[in-house]
């Protein structure tokens, strides 16, 4: 059978002087405050974030609009430059003007 010793120790209780016990409170609080930015700073890091990688999906969206129209303006263009070689489109008025005899040549 094991062997027990008991030993009796007698706690006081103390109370300390303000002096001391506000520096304590007061950094103690300080340091709340900072944890309360930290969770803030660290929240707002990560809807920046989010938000990078929506703006990053959305210009990679716009360039391949982008690329898609382009080549089909060039296709527009190119059509219309067989019809009306060398001509000058004017978009605003809706009209082209062209040598015809150019085509002739060509």
């Amino acid at each position: 059978m094991a062997t027990e010793e008991i030993q009796k120790i007698d706690l006081v209780t103390r109370e300390l002087d303000e002096s001391v016990v506000n520096p304590i409170k007061e950094t103690n609080g300080k340091l709340q405050q900072l944890v309360n930015v930290f969770g803030q700073l660290y929240l707002r890091r990560k809807e920046l974030e989010d938000e990078l990688v929506k703006l990053d999906e959305g210009v990679e969206r716009a360039e391949e609009d982008f690329k898609k129209h382009n080549e089909e303006l060039r296709g527009l263009v190119t059509e219309l430059e067989k019809e009306y070689p060398g001509g000058q489109l004017n978009l605003e008025k809706g009209t082209i003007t062209f040598n015809p005899d150019a085509k002739k040549e060509a």
